[in-house]
């Protein structure tokens, strides 16, 4: 027989134990206001931020929640649609070599890395032959 097997086999049972049932969060989540270490011009210029983002979120809202209807929880999409932003660059690809070059050209590996490499990085690469 083999052990490992039969371990694997098994129910896996936590071995962390909660006292007492399970209770929803009790007081909602904080009131959104500025880090208190930042500085005087972003605490005193808040609201308009928040405003200001309020009054995209509502339009964006609308036309993201008509696209995610069909999806479970569609309104938590949206709300989480509306506060992160798109910041404009492309994300996606279809090919690879439509992606910024760093992220796809290879770094040719000198001798002396590979060997650096291949001896368990205890070798020092920085100094001469």
């Amino acid at each position: 027989m083999r052990p490992s097997s039969l371990l694997r086999a098994t129910h896996y049972k936590p071995m962390i134990k909660f006292l007492g049932p399970r209770k929803n969060i009790e007081n909602p989540p904080h009131k959104l206001g500025p880090h208190p270490c930042a500085p005087k011009e972003v605490q005193e210029s808040f609201q308009s931020f928040l405003s200001k983002l309020n009054s995209s979120s509502s339009t964006s809202s609308s036309s993201s929640s008509s696209s995610s209807a069909g999806s479970a929880g569609g309104a938590r999409l949206s709300s989480l649609e509306s506060t992160f932003k798109p910041t404009g660059k492309k994300a996606d690809y279809e090919n690879y070599w439509e992606a910024p070059t760093y992220l796809w050209v290879q770094k040719e590996v000198s001798e002396r890395e590979m060997e650096a490499v291949m001896s368990g990085g205890a070798t020092d690469i920085r100094t001469g032959p």
